[in-house]
């Protein structure tokens, strides 16, 4: 057995696990406020993201924004890289936190999503572990979701050693759980809420809630949201626990750096990389253009021994990267191009990773004819 017919078996097995929403950025639209739910970033791709939350102080109100009124700011602000596929580890950073004392609110973290369900109604699992550094507590959260149709639905479980400073006289080792909705209006609207809060080992704190109108920027990968919530801080433990009689109104903005070979083009901007493509022996070889932020054709049907080869036409930087890790693509500047040759009969959607919502498909026909 050749190591390609191995790597497609595991693959094949894997993509069972694997959800088409894997990709450097996680769109805000995929997910509500609170809840981040089972989103790891691809491998080797470092992702940004600012959360920003404010209030007008004291007896003002919104109105007041615009006058005299004092607006206390409070962000948050995440910095991932992804390891090997599946897993990623990151920081987060809240500044003017209210979860304790001490503002400066640091939570390290390593994430793994080991089931990534494909299809409508197949769930996804993620574990996270981390540490906050003003709390001195070691937290983790167990996260799931699904989709049926325009629709998801999210949850998750978290435990915290030491949640909120309590003194270490108490044993204060916390539980809590948030669920969350998001709707699909458009491909680049979205809706979204959540509601969690303790469950048990602390009493007298405040729920969590979220409320979000998520927005997909066309043809880039970013992704925007505009929030209404009671919590402050983006850790676990902020946002697990709400701020009594607080409302705060704020944004997201996602940011992924993904390609970073490509940024050596910035000191030859006018150089196009040749892919060294030699086509298999007696194998057909079938193109798949890139054009106007979409793969052409969006669904292909081949034979077995095919070579697929995607040429960029668009001014940007694209990838052809398989849902389920069987190939992927590096960046491809404008005119270059990548090309993998499938042997084994099966469904291979794939998507761009600088731009989500650019998804196609291949498919391997199980006879030369065409037959499934």
């Amino acid at each position: 057995m050749s190591a390609r017919t191995i790597l497609l078996a595991v693959s094949a097995f894997t993509g069972t696990l694997l959800v088409s929403g894997a990709g450097a950025a996680q769109p805000v639209t995929e997910r509500t406020p609170n809840i981040q739910g089972t989103w790891v970033t691809s491998p080797w791709t470092v992702y940004f993201q600012f959360a920003h939350r404010f209030e007008v102080a004291g007896d003002a109100t919104i109105g007041d924004l615009f006058t005299d009124g004092k607006v206390v700011n409070y962000p948050t602000f995440e910095l991932d890289i992804g390891l090997f596929s599946g897993s990623m580890v990151g920081v987060r950073y809240s500044s003017n936190s209210l979860v304790q004392a001490n503002f400066n609110e640091w939570q390290p973290f390593l994430k793994w999503a080991p089931i990534r369900g494909v299809g409508n109604g197949a769930p996804s699992l993620s574990v996270l572990g981390a540490y906050n550094g003003a709390s001195k507590s070691f937290d983790a959260e167990v996260s799931g979701e699904t989709r049926f149709g325009p629709a998801q639905i999210l949850g998750a479980v978290r435990g915290f050693t030491n949640p909120y400073n309590v003194p270490d006289s108490v044993d204060n080792a916390s539980l809590a759980v948030a669920g969350g909705l998001g709707f699909q209006i458009t491909r680049y609207l979205q809706i979204g809420g959540d509601v969690g809060g303790i469950v048990a080992g602390l009493d007298g704190i405040p729920a969590a809630w979220s409320a979000q109108l998520g927005i997909g920027i066309p043809f880039t990968p970013h992704t925007f949201s505009v929030v209404a919530t009671n919590v402050a801080s983006g850790t676990l433990q902020g946002v697990s626990a709400g701020v009594k009689g607080a409302v705060f109104w704020g944004f997201e903005f996602t940011v992924p750096f993904s390609g970073f070979a490509r940024w050596g083009k910035i000191f030859k901007p006018e150089e196009v990389a040749e892919e060294d493509f030699e086509p298999p022996p007696g194998g057909a070889v079938v193109e798949v253009h890139i054009s106007r932020f979409s793969f052409g054709p969006s669904e292909l049907r081949v034979p077995p021994g095919t070579t697929v080869r995607w040429v960029n036409k668009d001014p940007v930087v694209h990838t052809s990267t398989s849902d389920a890790d069987v190939w992927g693509s590096p960046g491809l500047a404008p005119g270059e191009s990548f090309s993998f040759t499938f042997e084994e009969p099966g469904a291979y959607p794939y998507r761009c990773i600088p731009h989500p919502v650019m998804k196609a498909k291949v498919i391997v026909t199980g006879l030369e004819d065409g037959s499934p």
